[in-house]
């Protein structure tokens, strides 16, 4: 019986000793994963710099449904049916151990298996992850899905390449490579192609390569365009249009362009106004390449993105920016030069291929001039409180189509033939310009919002005793005339935009004031 005793005292101990190391091998398990999470935490809620993501990756949570092999990192991935038999299949985004490039793996849906089978790898010509766009579309109007892939090169060349997808590989349908800017042109298909009732028109594709002829100071460019071609199943030049560009001095250019990507952004820092707008509104991109912002204005609208990545290429760079508010859409674009402060936009939706909605910011575009910026001799240094004194003291300013403007205790009337309105006016100044504000009352408008406003200049002859001497005309500031120009205020800056500038002249008699 002690025996017994003895023998089921050690059991217990025994069972004990098992179920104490069990629970506290528990609770060093859960430290550690309990630790692991935390820091998995901490780093999704404070983003990541380049260093923690080193490949790149838009999204970290990135799920394949294809097995890995060991030497591949996964960087994104993608749904959407290649062979036409309505499944979605996948796109996987890779990098290979010891090898810069990236590489597309596709994976074709096997119903009968109900898993994703292998059948293709493709090695693209492009390294940098954040300048990579891939999608699958009907480039062909024939309703089939061609895989798309662009992004740049090291040396700065952009590359788009298209393939066809099957069981039995890869089929490629165009190769294009240039050192500036690579679009293809989308338009509006049928409703009964969008029905699938019949094929639609294919898109071409266009390169914009620089005119080596005319050498390195030149913004020349050549621009080709690639179409379908079914009998030979790829796409063919189909014409190519020679552009002649401004020519910038070397000394100029070298000073846009040397070679890094903050001497070009800060060149772009500013507000640019598109010239070329296709409907009713001015649209405006704003570059702040300090803050790390691109904000895009239309109306009363804007948008702001943040700035975060940049390739150069030849005469332009490619930016990657996110928008500030929703964080998954996304806008690339690329920016060619056409003249010192001119340049051409072509932008890229948020699914990294280019769509319609996006295509009204696509056009070229002239820098807008700050007030810091003009010349010291455009820039009149009449004090602020004697301008607006003037402006009041004078009874009516007459405009060239003889619209009356009569200034009165910060309120202004103007009247024509078919006009009459009233409102609220202000002078500032903003550096060393002065801006006039109009805050208008009445539903028809003569006059815009914002203005810089100036004093005008007039010649003043000489005497013919002062010419007997040598003395020639000079240029003096006029303060019975006002210039103003229409204007757009940008943090703490007024810049001079394009529209109907006012010339206003005294109507006071034997007003000779110089």
């Amino acid at each position: 019986m002690r025996k017994f005793l003895a023998a089921f005292f050690v059991l217990i101990a025994a069972a004990l000793l098992v179920i104490l190391l069990t629970k506290k091998t528990s609770e060093v398990s859960e430290k550690v994963l309990s630790d692991s999470g935390s820091q998995n935490s901490e780093q999704g809620a404070g983003g990541h710099s380049d260093s923690e993501n080193p490949l790149g990756v838009e999204d970290q949570n990135v799920v394949s449904f294809m097995p890995l092999k060991p030497d591949e990192t996964l960087l994104s991935s993608m749904g959407i049916d290649l062979d036409g038999d309505n499944l979605d299949d996948e796109i996987l985004v890779v990098k290979k151990a010891g090898n810069p490039y990236l590489y597309l793996i596709i994976g074709l849906y096997n119903s009968a298996t109900t898993l994703y089978d292998r059948v293709s790898e493709l090695k693209t010509e492009v390294t940098q992850f954040k300048s990579f766009s891939y999608n699958g579309m009907d480039v062909t109007g024939d309703h089939r899905t061609a895989l798309v892939y662009q992004g740049f090169t090291d040396d700065g060349s952009a590359v788009l390449q298209m393939y066809f997808c099957s069981r039995r590989g890869l089929t490629k349908i165009g190769d294009f490579k240039s050192d500036g800017t690579i679009f293809i042109q989308q338009y509006n298909r049928t409703e009964t192609y969008e029905l699938s009732q019949s094929s639609g028109r294919s898109f071409p594709v266009w390169t914009y390569s620089s005119d080596t002829r005319e050498g390195a100071g030149s913004l020349s460019q050549v621009q080709t365009e690639y179409d379908w071609n079914p009998d030979l199943q790829r796409y063919v030049q189909a014409r190519q249009v020679f552009v002649a560009g401004k020519n910038i001095a070397a000394e100029a250019l070298a000073k846009i362009q040397d070679g890094t990507v903050e001497t070009f952004a800060n060149y772009l820092n500013g507000l640019w106004y598109k010239t070329d707008n296709e409907d009713d509104e001015i649209r405006y991109i704003f570059l702040d390449y300090k803050n790390a912002e691109v904000i895009f204005l239309a109306g009363d609208s804007q948008e702001v993105y943040n700035w975060q990545n940049s390739n150069l290429y030849r005469n332009g760079i490619y930016l990657s920016t996110v928008n500030a508010s929703i964080e998954n859409l996304r806008r690339r674009f690329d920016i060619s030069l056409t003249g010192l402060d001119e340049m051409r936009v072509h932008v890229y939706d948020d699914v990294r291929m280019r769509i319609g909605a996006d295509a009204l910011w696509n056009g070229n575009y002239k820098k807008m001039k700050g007030a810091h910026e003009f010349p010291s001799n455009e820039i009149d240094t009449a004090d602020l409180e004697e301008l607006r004194s003037r402006l009041e003291e004078i009874k009516e300013w007459s405009a060239p189509d003889g619209a009356l403007i009569a200034f009165k205790n910060g309120a202004y009337t103007i009247q024509n033939e078919s006009v009459r309105e009233s409102g609220v006016y202000f002078v500032s100044q903003i550096q060393s310009a002065f801006v006039i504000q109009f805050n208008s009352q009445s539903a028809d408008r003569y006059i815009g919002n914002v203005y810089l406003i100036r004093y005008g200049t007039k010649t003043v002859e000489p005497t013919a005793k002062e010419k007997q001497r040598g003395k020639k005309a000079s240029v003096v500031v006029d303060k019975n005339t006002l210039v103003l120009q229409p204007a757009e205020i940008m943090s703490n800056t007024a810049y001079e935009i394009s529209g109907r500038a006012i010339s206003l002249s005294a109507e006071i008699e034997g007003d000779s004031r110089p």
